[in-house]
């Protein structure tokens, strides 16, 4: 079998600066974003209890999508603007529900307005886990989470 060294590294450099074959706007705009994951501790992404936050932003704006339960049912959020307390931003449901999200140290204080649901947090991992899984190029590292979510999603 011969092989065409010089396609198969003009191959490779395409594919790394996200124009190979295939790839359209939507992907690499997609690889530009940048996202914020956010947790609650304790439980992993196959419990019951499972919630998390993400917070993306870049190129083709911006998005807040909670998800849930061991089968990640995602919902996506609104965001509404400044919360109750002025020290935060509030995010609506589509069924209504408005939750307030205010930064507290490196986590998020998530509660809704009449004290039924109060909740923390804290910034997520997303990568590989004793050898397995892959690298989340677009996530933001720990350190830079908040400062991330206050730049892009408060008003």
């Amino acid at each position: 079998m011969k092989i065409n060294l010089a396609a198969c590294m003009a191959a490779g450099l395409l594919a790394i600066m996200g124009i190979a074959h295939g790839a359209d706007g939507a992907d690499r705009e997609q690889q530009d974003a940048r996202v914020a994951q956010f947790a609650i501790p304790g439980h992993d992404d196959s419990s019951p209890g499972f919630e998390s936050l993400s917070f993306r932003s870049g190129p083709r704006g911006r998005s807040i999508d909670y998800e849930y339960g061991a089968d990640h049912k995602r919902v996506r959020l609104r965001n509404l603007g400044t919360s109750a307390d002025g020290g935060g931003f509030a995010v609506r449901f589509p069924n209504g529900l408005v939750l307030d999200v205010v930064p507290q140290g490196d986590a998020l204080q998530v509660s809704d307005r009449g004290g039924k649901y109060s909740k923390t947090f804290e910034w997520k991992y997303e990568g590989p886990v004793n050898g397995r899984g892959t690298f989340c190029q677009s996530c933001v590292d720990k350190p830079e989470a908040i400062a991330f979510v206050r730049e892009h999603f408060m008003h």
